[in-house]
């Protein structure tokens, strides 16, 4: 089978995907045997049919190649960052005789990607609490004081006295004592009297 006929049968394949990811993606037909560009679908590489297949990208002899390479990343023309692939195609021997090469600008999702980390991103000092709007006082203190036990590999059920002095220390630095009823919340979570937990606060600093 010749390479016109090889490539041909995967024309409406190459039409479709191109149309269903309008307008990012591209895809480059490549006759191996000419070394040269024979189709190319949707143009972002402002390549011409007729010009010399760059092979050498691919860092392979044409004998080796996959049934398909990896993705890779390469600047278009325009600086624009392209996200690629290539599809090898094979005669009735199992020779390599064509090449697929799909690339896609995957410039505007980086960019939409940074734009949604920078608006995502938080004060690392915006800790408190009291800060985050609408979150009930029992939600935050748990959270609070499951994040203590995990780093200090302790079992909420089984802290002595030392221990719940620290974590209610701890709570209050984090300003869960800015809540209403915090205090009784607290001294039920660490199974202890509302009088310890004052006297705990009191002592920060002594």
């Amino acid at each position: 089978m010749e390479f016109s006929e090889v490539w041909k049968q995967y024309k409406p394949l190459i039409e479709a995907m191109v149309e269903l990811f309008h307008p990012f993606v591209e895809a480059a037909v490549h006759d191996l045997e000419q070394g040269k560009v024979v189709a190319i679908y949707h143009n972002i590489s402002h390549r011409k049919i007729g010009e010399p297949s760059p092979l050498h990208e691919l860092k392979v002899s044409v004998k080796d190649f996959p049934d398909y390479f990896a993705p890779y990343y390469k600047q278009n023309w325009n600086g624009r960052t392209l996200k690629c692939t290539s599809i090898t195609l094979r005669n009735k021997k199992g020779v390599p005789v064509g090449l697929i090469c799909i690339n896609m600008d995957v410039s505007f999702f980086q960019e939409g990607s940074r734009l949604i980390a920078a608006f995502l991103k938080i004060k690392d000092e915006a800790a408190n609490p009291i800060e985050i709007f609408g979150v009930p006082v029992d939600s935050q203190t748990d959270t609070l004081i499951q994040e203590y036990l995990d780093k200090k590999s302790l079992s909420l059920n089984h802290l002595n006295r030392e221990q719940k002095k620290e974590l209610t220390q701890e709570l209050y630095k984090k300003g869960v004592f800015n809540f209403k009823n915090a205090a009784p919340f607290v001294a039920k979570k660490l199974s202890t009297s509302r009088a310890s937990i004052y006297n705990y606060i009191k002592q920060i600093g002594e």
